[in-house]
């Protein structure tokens, strides 16, 4: 097995097409067949299925992918360090809304601190986003929320969050003595879509007592539901982070709800196959630190 032909694999996993992947390899498509079949013999496993003329991914193909990618960005982080006398520090850090939005410039300004000749990429998604391009290699860690009983990453706590229910001061809940789950649960939420890592911690406690919630508004939009909020269409679940300023400046209220913790963690996670490189043992510490 050689470099080459991790790179024909990769080419065919993603075009799903042999001539496809060959006319974007510069290569003839009987090469690209050739080398399949000996990834596949060298392995004795099939790594495509061939049903009537299109090519589907055995779950064998899936577990190679997930190396070859994995492999070809150590390959070419070698050649980049053997061919630049002074090696920029390169990383691509995704991030939840949070994160993206409130803390991760402090990091990047101190990273930058300390290596000047460093270049960063910043992607900023949802958790069960980022978590897929780390599983395919297209990340080099993420800074999203907690996660539970997913054996392929590794976890590192750094920073303590919140998420909190918000509306408009004048809203009638700011009325009684005390604000329950049952209270909000019939109110008009304003919530982030499903798949959001707020928007299911929300759901989780809600539902542990008993209670199953209906979106009024829906939206990935943070900005949206705070403007929202502010012009008294409903509540919003929002992180603490995202809506502090809003509080502060008097147009959003923080709704204390009784009986419900939304305390949550945030967490650097990278694939457990993933080698650390110094950079991103540095920006690690730097999370800690900040």
């Amino acid at each position: 097995m050689t470099i080459r032909h991790l790179k024909i694999f990769i080419a065919v996993y993603n075009e799903r097409n042999m001539t496809m992947a060959a006319n974007k390899l510069f290569i003839t498509q009987p090469s690209v067949s050739q080398a399949i079949k000996e990834l596949e013999n060298y392995y004795g496993v099939e790594l495509f299925e061939r049903i009537s003329n299109k090519l589907y991914v055995t779950e064998s193909g899936k577990k190679v992918y997930q190396y070859a990618k994995h492999i070809m960005k150590l390959f070419d982080e070698l050649e980049d360090g053997l061919k630049e006398n002074a090696p920029k520090k390169k990383l691509i850090i995704g991030a939840n809304y949070t994160v993206g939005v409130v803390l991760i410039h402090k990091y990047i300004k101190k990273f930058n601190s300390l290596y000047s000749n460093s270049e960063i990429k910043v992607i900023v998604n949802k958790a069960s986003i980022l978590k897929e391009m780390l599983r395919k290699n297209e990340l080099d860690l993420a800074l999203i929320e907690e996660i539970k009983n997913e054996s392929d990453f590794i976890e590192d706590f750094f920073y303590n969050d919140r998420i909190v229910v918000v509306a408009d001061p004048e809203h009638p809940l700011f009325q009684q003595n005390e604000v329950t789950a049952y209270d909000v649960v019939n109110e008009h939420l304003l919530l982030r879509e499903k798949g959001a890592g707020v928007r299911n911690l929300f759901e989780l406690k809600m539902n542990q007592i008993g209670l199953v919630i209906e979106p009024y508004w829906e939206s990935t939009s943070t900005t949206a539901l705070i403007n929202a909020a502010e012009n008294k269409i409903g509540i919003a679940v929002l992180p603490f982070e995202l809506v502090k300023d809003h509080i502060d400046s008097g147009c959003l209220r923080e709704l204390k709800v009784k009986d419900i913790d939304l305390s949550r963690k945030l967490i650097v996670i990278y694939h457990k196959d993933k080698f650390l490189t110094s950079a991103m043992k540095d920006f690690i510490e730097i999370c800690h630190e900040l």
